[in-house]
């Protein structure tokens, strides 16, 4: 679970957040200095560069966690088997 949250959901979400918190944060300024001017709505957020965005980070991501992470591709796999009754897992190694 906690796998798929830093895979594929972070990379996914983080350009959202990024470009909801630099518009409340902009906001907040353009309130402050009261000059009038108007950021806009969410209606107005380019959604089409926050999805390629976070497309393209999570693809990375997934790139990145299948290159560095797991068991060695050349190790032999042992599948499940019946042992004195009992299912004894499977198993990746010697």
């Amino acid at each position: 679970m906690i796998r798929t949250l830093l895979t594929i959901a972070l990379p996914l979400l983080t350009p959202f957040l990024v470009c909801l918190i630099w518009r409340w944060a902009a906001r907040r300024r353009v309130l402050a200095e009261s000059e009038g001017r108007e950021i806009g709505t969410i209606e107005n957020l380019p959604w089409a560069w926050l999805i390629s965005t976070g497309v393209a980070l999570m693809v990375v991501f997934l790139t990145l966690t299948a290159l560095f992470s797991g068991d060695d591709p050349f190790a032999e796999y042992h599948p499940p088997r019946f042992e004195d009754g009992k299912v004894v897992p499977g198993r990746v190694g010697n």
